[in-house]
């Protein structure tokens, strides 16, 4: 096996681990202790969720910069931007546990049926899925970082060993009589450990690359403007990903579980597709010089993306006669909407060829209209067909959502990168 498509298989492997595990988690969380608790862990975990705005472009900006210094084609421009990056991180983790505390001083107005029913336990609850969350901060870092740096083999180790273990002793400590709150206090410790691994991976490859790099400090405010416009991406992403999760549980509390379960499978298929072509990214510069180089990379990057979508909802399917043995909950309608919902996403992500480009231009936030356009029609559709359409609102809502940030992306926003580059 070359090692592009071994990168390519670790890269999937990895990303789809990060994007499962919540949903995975959950699931598993609410087979052991019972349907109160699957809703109130959705609940939670839905709401320390909205701490992921703080990871703007989730530091996307970063991996061309250790590609262009691994290759000796980087200077000094390139050391500080991956230095002022690592400053922005450890500035972002401080807003963001202010940010954490205010949330969690809210969620009770956010799940008011579900704040009754479950007590103290969903605040608990939502501060430990919380520092789940403020640790993505750091482990999209290095990852990137890891990955550029050729090290595929090891972020996958330290990303899924973790996950599996914390699932493990999950299942364990259930056995023994362990509490909920006990055990999922366990999990988040064993995936931080993991995390703290992979940042030491991360920081031994940028010394070999250039022991320059971390030797003087960084400013977050020499990259803070930039993170921002990106991030206003990921701040309209939270309209598609977070959100509609929220109106069910306000809704419709007793289905958030299930609407939880279904915008992390998108999630998840995101994860797989963006890890998917993450090392194809990296070949942008190469492709920029030939002709029509950066829309054929567009295009090659949704007919990818239709594929890997079309194989995923194939294979969910194909587990449905062992999911509905195993338990009630997996049924036609649950299966039918995620199917929407999993074609919605995979109709955002055929766009992200035309992110990749804008990225490497340096212009992210030109993939902000088609990202706008789809959050305000997930968001719409959402509310308002919830009441009659109960589930099947969230897959109309991501297919639409879906649609009109391809035709976007595609008939607007490729046209405008690909005239700047020529």
């Amino acid at each position: 096996m070359n090692d592009r498509r071994l990168h390519v298989l670790t890269s999937i492997g990895t990303r789809l681990a990060i994007g499962a595990y919540p949903l995975v988690f959950v699931l598993a969380f609410g087979w052991i202790y019972g349907r109160q608790a699957f809703a109130a862990a959705a609940a939670a975990n839905n709401w320390a969720s909205y701490l992921n705005i703080l990871l703007l472009a989730g530091f996307v900006l970063v991996p061309p910069a250790v590609v262009r210094l691994r290759d000796s084609t980087g200077g000094t421009e390139d050391r500080a931007f991956v230095r002022n990056h690592i400053a922005l991180k450890q500035r972002l983790l401080l807003t963001g546990t202010v940010g954490a505390l205010a949330l969690w001083a809210a969620i009770g107005r956010a799940f008011p049926a579900l704040g009754g029913q479950a007590g103290a336990a969903l605040d608990t609850w939502y501060l430990l899925f919380a520092v789940l969350a403020l640790a993505q901060l750091p482990l999209m870092l290095w990852l990137g970082v890891a990955q550029a740096a050729g090290r595929y083999r090891q972020t996958f180790v330290w990303v899924v060993m973790p996950r599996g273990a914390a699932l493990v002793v999950l299942l364990i400590g259930a056995a023994a009589g362990a509490g909920p709150t006990s055990m999922l206090a366990a999990a988040v410790a064993i995936i931080v450990a993991g995390q703290l691994a992979l940042g030491r991976t991360a920081r031994r490859a940028l010394d070999e690359i250039d022991e320059r790099i971390l030797r003087d400090r960084g400013y977050a405010a020499g990259v803070l403007a930039k993170n921002l416009s990106a991030g206003a991406i990921g701040l309209v992403g939270t309209l598609v990903t977070i959100v509609p999760v929220t109106i069910v549980g306000r809704l419709l509390p007793s289905e958030v579980g299930q609407a939880h379960v279904i915008v992390a499978l998108s999630n998840a298929v995101g994860a797989v597709v963006v890890a998917a072509f993450f090392p194809l990214s990296l070949t942008l510069a190469e492709k920029a010089h030939e002709p029509n180089g950066l829309w054929r990379h567009c295009v090659q990057v949704a007919r990818g993306v239709a594929g890997i979508t079309t194989i995923l909802i194939v294979v969910g399917w194909l587990t449905y006669p062992a999911c509905s043995w195993l338990t009630d909950a997996c049924t036609i309608n649950l299966f039918t909407a995620a199917s929407l919902v999993a074609i919605g996403a995979g109709l955002r992500l055929g766009a992200l060829g035309a992110y990749h480009a804008a990225v490497y231009q340096g212009h992210p936030h030109y993939s902000l209209l088609s990202a706008t356009a789809e959050a305000i029609a997930v968001t719409g559709l959402t509310w308002w067909l919830l009441s009659t359409w109960k589930l099947y609102a969230l897959g109309a809502a991501f297919v639409v959502g879906g649609a009109l940030r391809l035709l976007i992306a595609l008939g607007y926003e490729t046209r405008l990168l690909t005239d700047r580059a020529r």
